[in-house]
């Protein structure tokens, strides 16, 4: 019964992290945007950099609980 609670947070951190990092990337992205006059070139900066980033901490924590 643990080891399924385990996995339910594993499951809910995996997409929280995606979740939140694709969106910050966006915001930022288009405020960066509107602040410079400059359509869609930070939007799509941030969120390839936000989608890295995602993937990089969904590895960490897999990597992490593969461990346990």
């Amino acid at each position: 019964m643990n080891e399924i609670f385990s996995c339910l947070v594993l499951i809910t951190q995996i997409g929280l992290n995606i979740f939140i990092n694709i969106f910050l990337g966006l915001l930022i992205g288009k405020f960066l945007d509107d602040k410079l006059s400059s359509e869609p070139v930070f939007l799509i900066i941030f969120i390839i950099l936000a989608i890295m980033a995602a993937f990089k901490n969904l590895f960490d924590m897999v990597k992490k609980y593969i461990k346990k």
